[in-house]
């Protein structure tokens, strides 16, 4: 049986975390823990791959269950499980009928203290441990749901940092740019959002570079298609050149066409406005209108012009007002809808999308 990704999230080292970020918690034997994801295609079958890529013991589970059907999960025929520390596990095929859109809620039994392993520090989903109150909008372990079903027409893989991830658009409304670009495409592709927040193109800040995860977020979706790319904001602010910033788009791009992945390279959005000291450094602007400037200038790939679709009109070098979740950097809601419009669709034709608005 051939398995597809229904669901993707790029997981991160909970001991990197910085601290303005939310923190990774541990959680206690016998805990239950209750998590949310929506699937982007329908099946009949599935299987659930869970991670402790970065643990440094083993994630024990006593049992996993897809609650909303109330049916375990086994791993190797057992109902229990153990994740080794730096590996991951896929679940044995799970019966059930879902569509695309379907929301998939998992609960894990802890059957030891355990660390967080790998996680995402904001996942715009509420998960909770179950009967303490405690809620929490991090994602924990699950890195990807396959099904049955085929990849019909793209997989684009939006491979980015915090814009791309949705940092600052409401939880549970799925209002990530990403959601926004799945509802335009609809059921005749996939969007699957390799996002994650603090993420940089040459050096560490929080998660694995893009660079170093290229291999498991992007190659490690075998139906991909497309490679949708925007990242380099974390750079700006840390004070990489413009040169070290696009060389490192263009090398990702050129990894996607050297595995026939058509890759989409998308300019920076404006971050002058930012409540974050790190973004209104000396240089920084300077900095991401070069690289804009190169990206808009280079021929080799498609451009998706980001930057201008959520630029404020009297200062190009901040977000709208209108599209401003408040922190000056971080598209809202319909920030993120405005980043999807500015996908052309045709970018996807004779892979099953009709370029319509």
């Amino acid at each position: 049986m051939t398995w597809t990704t229904a669901y993707l999230a790029a997981l991160a080292d909970p001991a990197g975390t910085p601290p303005f970020m939310p923190q990774p918690r541990t959680f206690a034997t016998a805990e239950t823990v209750r998590q949310r994801v929506r699937v982007l295609r329908g099946g009949t079958t599935l299987r659930l791959v869970l991670s402790n890529e970065f643990g440094r013991t083993p994630l024990v589970f006593d049992t996993v269950t897809i609650a909303d059907a109330d049916l375990p999960v086994t791993c190797e025929g057992r109902t229990s499980w153990e994740v080794p520390p730096g590996g991951t596990a896929t679940s044995d095929p799970v019966l059930l009928m879902f569509d695309a859109g379907h929301e998939l809620t998992v609960d894990f039994t802890l059957g030891d203290n355990a660390e967080a392993g790998a996680y995402l520090h904001s996942a715009q989903r509420t998960g909770e441990v179950l009967g303490s109150g405690e809620r929490f909008t991090s994602l924990y372990w699950i890195t990807r749901v396959l099904t049955n079903a085929p990849a019909n027409g793209p997989v684009i893989v939006a491979f980015g940092d915090s814009i791309t991830r949705g940092d600052g658009t409401s939880a549970d409304l799925d209002q990530r740019y990403p959601d926004h670009l799945q509802r335009r495409i609809g059921s005749v592709g996939t969007v699957l959002n390799a996002g994650i927040g603090g993420n940089r193109l040459l050096g560490p800040l929080f998660g694995p570079t893009l660079p170093d995860r290229f291999s498991r977020d992007v190659l490690g979706t075998r139906e991909a298609t497309h490679l949708l790319l925007l990242a380099g904001l974390n750079d700006v602010g840390l004070g990489a050149t413009a040169a070290q910033i696009t060389d490192a788009l263009f090398a990702l791009a050129r990894r996607a066409d050297e595995h026939r992945i058509r890759p989409i390279i998308g300019t920076l959005t404006p971050m002058m406005g930012s409540v974050y000291e790190t973004f209104r450094a000396a240089g920084a602007e300077t900095t991401r209108a070069a690289v804009n400037e190169a990206l808009r200038a280079q021929s080799d790939w498609p451009l998706v012009d980001f930057a201008s679709e959520v630029s404020d009109p009297r200062d190009a070098s901040r977000l709208a007002p209108v599209f401003d979740s408040g922190d000056g950097v971080h598209p809202s809601d319909s920030g993120a809808a405005a980043l999807a419009a500015a996908v052309d669709l045709k970018l996807f034709k004779g892979t099953g999308v009709t370029a319509t608005c």
